[in-house]
């Protein structure tokens, strides 16, 4: 487990993000999943699967935005699963909104915070 310290968007709540390694992870991202994202009270842990490519980060703080827009987390964990098990997850419309600004990065650029580091010799 790795935590990483890079640029981020401002957000109301401390967002923590953590790539994992091992057979855990390569389990998941065999499954597919790229990351996932937790809103707790006081912050938000996103786990990524192995590595953290810049549009699943921009895909995963739009779940962080989702949260801040409900007025308790566990509102945000209620309506997503409600989503989840009346659509299923590629028509949740909170995955939706996800991939379609993931998509948007990826034809008009990511973000500032999300562009990946560069090191200048």
């Amino acid at each position: 487990m790795k935590v990483l310290r890079l640029p981020q968007p401002t957000t109301r709540k401390r967002v923590v993000e953590i790539v994992w390694e091992g057979p855990f992870a390569r389990g998941m991202a065999r499954m597919g999943w790229g990351a996932f994202t937790l809103p707790l009270p006081f912050l938000v842990v996103i786990s990524y699967w192995r590595k953290a490519p810049p549009p699943v980060r921009v895909h995963e703080f739009v779940h962080v935005d989702q949260d801040q827009r409900c007025a308790f987390f566990f509102v945000f964990w209620i309506k997503y699963l409600a989503e989840l098990l009346r659509h299923s997850y590629r028509r949740n419309k909170y995955e939706l909104e996800a991939y379609a600004v993931e998509a948007a990065t990826k034809e008009s650029g990511l973000p500032p915070w999300a562009r990946p580091l560069t090191v200048v010799d």
